[in-house]
Order: structure tokens, then C-alpha cells, then sequence
């Protein structure tokens, strides 16, 4: 089967008939048809933040048991239950595979973790070796001195995380899962590094991945499995930009603006974007 997607950029040069200033950016789209066997939705660090069986630690109570903030954690649950959950359960009618990313101790408690990994990667998984590697200067000696960059990088990370709340909050990760709206269904992959979603993308024949889930900037980009990792094999790295959060600040929080600007980037560098509607209609035209 084919399916023709707009799938939308931004973008950073002249276009016709409107002068060459950033106030012309405006997203526009492309038209490209693919076989639907050729793509994938993949699903990012989708957690229980906010539901009822959420992981709290009792010594902090919901709110300073969630990552970053109850709104942050209600906004991600929403758009769990109202953008994320109908896009896939319609797009897996469709023979879509979707993958699961997410950290190998959440997902091995399902049992598509099986059929998802090999031996192999089990083993390592249970057997992990830690490699370091530090960068000296040819004379031997690190620079800058390995004791400053200790020092204020521990600072700053205790400055904007808080260390001794993160040592209590971090107790919640025994309790995390997969929300029971979207957990992983039968025939449903379930992905936690680069290499063993390559090896499952190659033998699967897909190509074209849309990127559904949290944080935007962060985990969506940067985890092993995600947009920067995957564009650099060569993959379509799309984002599903009503499918996605990242947590705000004081300054962004109204206009989502870290979002939105994540979203920008993605179309920028790694692929295009797309909303959810969109991607499900695409499939309903025959």
C-alpha cells in the first residue's frame, strides 16, 4: 500500500514572492508518497507520570515525586491520552509497526521483550562492562585539570537539579511503567539503544520513522534511539509535533515555546514534522 504525507518544514531560505526575512519562515510542506511497510511510529519514554498507579515516594508526595512539575506531568498525560493513544491505535489497524524506546528495565517486564531482543543483548544488558576514556594533552596532563572540571560541573548540576531532592526523587523509577492506555500490544517492538533498533529497522525493511513522546529537546533528539542517533544511519527522522512536550520554564511556559522550538529544529536538521491527524488521515484515503 502507499500513502502520500505533507509533511511539513520550516524553512531557512528565500522563498518566492515574499521578502527574504525571518518573518517569511513559515511552515510550509512537502508531498512525498511511501510504502506503508516502510514506516514506523515510534514511541519515546512514554511514563506513568500522573496517573492514579503513578510512581510516587511517599516522603515527597505527588507533586515533588514527578520529574518536573505536576503541570508538566499532567500536560504529558494529556496528550498521551488524547493525541498519542488514538493516533496509534488507528495506525496500528494499519499494519504500522511501532516501537516502544525506552529504558531496557522499564520494558523488560513486558513480554514482547523477548521477541525484541536477542540472547545476546540480554546478556550485556545483565552483564554491563563500563568503559572511561579522559583526554590528555600530549604531555599526559588533562587540561582543564580534571579536579576543576569536577568541581564546577558538580555545582552547576546541583544548582539546577538539586542533588539531595534528586536522591529521593530518584526512588520513583522502581515504580515506573508504561501507561496501561498505550502499553505495547501484541506484535508491538520494544527498543533501548541505536544498534538493536537498527538491526530490527534493517530486517523490518522501514525506513521512515515518526516520533511520537517526551521531552522534545532532550530524550526525543538526544537518547540513544533517538532523532540524532537514527539520522545519523540514514533514516527519515520525523517528529509528530502534537505528539510531544518538553518540560518549560517561567519564560516559555505560555506559548510552549521550548517546544516549539525543539520541533523547529528537528525540521531543520533531522526530517520534517507532521500532526497526528495528518498521519492518520493520510492512511484513511484509499
Amino acid at each position: 500500500m502507499e500513502v502520500t504525507l505533507d509533511l511539513d518544514f520550516t524553512p531557512r531560505s528565500p522563498r518566492p514572492g515574499v521578502p527574504y526575512t525571518e518573518s517569511s519562515f513559515k511552515r510550509s510542506s512537502s508531498r512525498i508518497t511511501f510504502r506503508s511497510e516502510e514506516i514506523g511510529v515510534v514511541l519515546v519514554d512514554l511514563w506513568n507520570f500522573g496517573w492514579e498507579d503513578g510512581p510516587v515516594v511517599d516522603s515527597l508526595g505527588f507533586e515533588l515525586s514527578t520529574e518536573r512539575g505536576s503541570s508538566h506531568a499532567f500536560r504529558k498525560k494529556e496528550i498521551i491520552l488524547n493525541k498519542i493513544t488514538p493516533a496509534v491505535t488507528s495506525l496500528r489497524k494499519h499494519g504500522i509497526q511501532i516501537f516502544h524506546c525506552n529504558h531496557s528495565q522499564f520494558l523488560s517486564s513486558y513480554p514482547q521483550w523477548l521477541t525484541s531482543t536477542s540472547e545476546e543483548e540480554r546478556y550485556h544488558l545483565a552483564n554491563p562492562q563500563e568503559f572511561s576514556e579522559v583526554r590528555m594533552e600530549e604531555t599526559g596532563n588533562p587540561f582543564p585539570e580534571s579536579e576543576w572540571v569536577e568541581t564546577w560541573r558538580s555545582r552547576h548540576s546541583d544548582n539546577v537539579f538539586n542533588g539531595s531532592w534528586m536522591s529521593v526523587q530518584g526512588k520513583v523509577y522502581d515504580q515506573i511503567k508504561i501507561p496501561n492506555e498505550i502499553e505495547p500490544k501484541e506484535g508491538d517492538l520494544l527498543i533501548y539503544s541505536k544498534e538493536q533498533f537498527d538491526s530490527l529497522l534493517r530486517s523490518l525493511g522501514i525506513r521512515v520513522l515518526f516520533y511520537m513522546g517526551f521531552e522534545t529537546d532532550e530524550c526525543i533528539i538526544n537518547s540513544n534511539y533517538g532523532i540524532r542517533n537514527m539520522h545519523s544511519y540514514g533514516y527519515m527522522t520525523n517528529i509528530v509535533r502534537d505528539c510531544t512536550t518538553t518540560y518549560e520554564s517561567a519564560e516559555t511556559l505560555k506559548g510552549l515555546w521550548r517546544t516549539k522550538v525543539a520541533v523547529e529544529q528537528i525540521e531543520k536538521l533531522w526530517g520534517y514534522s507532521i500532526t497526528s491527524t495528518e498521519l492518520v488521515n493520510s492512511f484513511e484515503i484509499e
